[in-house]
């Protein structure tokens, strides 16, 4: 989301359209804006949908509700920023030293869960349908929390597949898509793995060596529900090949939950030619919404 930040972002930020900032308390006393909206007719929802993502510290207000576009389904969508990101953040400036104490996955993870645990325990009836959507890097907790939140029935990831990072921007590099020396950068991190000062490339070294070699595939393959992903093939960020390496995990596992889309010369986004492929998938994740459970290879 930092990456993309547009002035037109920045001024659906203070437009009547965009969503009312709310504040959840977390349990050991820190707080994160959140956002919450009902899409479709229904005043109580079947379908509760919860966004996570992605890098950096732009507020989700900048791009909702317009995001969930295409979904197709009466639902109620909850949407929260991470620790320290306020209501009206761009992302376009240092986000701060409280905010990269609290920018790793497992503050993430943890963070993610307890609302989504607290939001649906406030709903009567409980719904019967609970979609999480990560985009880019939001699915390293869609799919950790999916994979421990029994109340979780759909999963959808955005640009992400099933390289680490490290991995990832090994083929950027091959690609020519990144231009700094990985491998001297990897030992500079190293040295200083805990370092919130150091940074590199947007980023202190201590989230760094945090997401280097997170692996979500064994997350991914615990799950026994529904999974979309899609991601661009001209993505810049995250290579396709991240993604075709998740579906031959899933093939060699006998494991038929995955369904994944690569859009012909899109971008990271989904967004190709001044439209978007977004609205398409997420229709695509909605009407998937029937499908309560994953099928398994006999003998798997």
């Amino acid at each position: 989301m930092t990456a993309c930040t547009s002035l037109e972002r920045v001024a659906h930020l203070y437009s009547p359209e965009a969503p009312t900032a709310q504040r959840f308390a977390f349990k050991d006393g820190g707080s994160s804006v959140f956002y919450s909206f009902v899409v479709g007719s229904s005043p109580q929802p079947p379908t509760a949908v919860f966004f996570y993502g992605g890098s950096g510290c732009a507020s989700w207000k900048a791009v909702m509700p317009g995001y969930v576009e295409g979904l197709g389904v009466d639902a109620r969508v909850w949407v929260l920023n991470k620790r320290f990101v306020s209501d009206r953040a761009t992302g376009l400036w240092d986000c701060g030293e409280v905010f990269d104490a609290a920018n790793h996955p497992s503050q993430w993870r943890a963070d993610y869960a307890e609302f989504i645990t607290e939001q649906l325990g406030r709903m009567s009836p409980v719904p019967s349908r609970v979609l999480l959507v990560g985009v880019s890097e939001g699915a390293i907790p869609a799919v950790q929390v999916a994979a421990s939140l029994s109340a979780v029935t759909h999963l959808a990831i955005i640009g992400s597949g099933g390289f680490t990072l490290r991995q990832s921007l090994q083929v950027l590099r091959d690609k020519k898509h990144i231009s700094f020396d990985v491998d001297e950068a990897w030992a500079a991190v190293a040295a200083k793995p805990q370092s919130l000062a150091h940074q590199l490339w947007g980023h202190p070294y201590r989230w760094w060596s945090q997401m280097l070699d997170l692996d979500l595939v064994p997350d991914y393959l615990n799950l026994r529900i529904p999974i979309s992903v899609a991601m661009g093939e001209q993505d810049s960020s995250v290579p396709v090949e991240s993604l075709h390496h998740l579906q031959s995990r899933f093939r060699e596992a006998g494991k038929t939950c995955l369904q994944a889309t690569v859009y012909p010369g899109a971008d990271h986004r989904l967004s190709k030619g001044g439209g978007s492929h977004r609205p398409d998938f997420l229709a695509t994740v909605g009407r998937g919404l029937d499908t309560p459970v994953c099928r398994e290879e006999p003998g798997r």
